[in-house]
């Protein structure tokens, strides 16, 4: 196990605040070049039916950018663009780097502890290694650099 300080809580909450405003943006980005790819050059309202895969695609694209993102950033150097503004990187418990496996097993983890608004990742307050639901099941653990 590594002996580098757990994040503070103030840390992770910023370095996640600053990666999603940052995937947010991309996000739009991508959203606004799908709706003018749909849209096309025609000048009548869409229908129903395109308006709702149109919507499907919409948040398809938002589920994948999410998904790259997390595992690409963590995956590949353990810090996402957050996490390097604020000094934070993600390791394997024993130290060694996360890799791209236990990187997509937190980011899916993360969505567990969303469906329970947060309920399934108090651990963060309460342990002393300050690790949630994502980071006990990708076997990680977010530390201070």
């Amino acid at each position: 196990m590594i002996d580098l300080e757990p994040a503070a809580l103030w840390r992770r909450f910023t370095a996640r605040l600053l990666d999603c405003l940052l995937g947010a943006l991309v996000w739009c980005l991508g959203a606004m070049w799908l709706i003018i790819a749909a849209w096309g050059p025609r000048r009548s309202p869409l229908e129903l039916r395109e308006v709702a895969v149109l919507a499907i695609a919409v948040s398809v694209l938002g589920v994948a950018l999410h998904l790259v993102y997390h595992v690409a950033f963590i995956g590949g150097c353990g810090q996402t663009p957050g996490k390097m503004a604020l000094g934070i990187a993600v390791f394997r418990r024993d130290g060694a780097r996360a890799g791209y496996l236990r990187a997509l097993i937190r980011c899916l983890a993360g969505v567990v502890g969303l469906l329970t608004f947060g309920v399934l990742s108090l651990a963060l307050l309460f342990t002393r290694e300050r690790r949630g639901l994502a980071d006990w099941l990708a076997g990680t653990r977010v530390v201070r650099l």
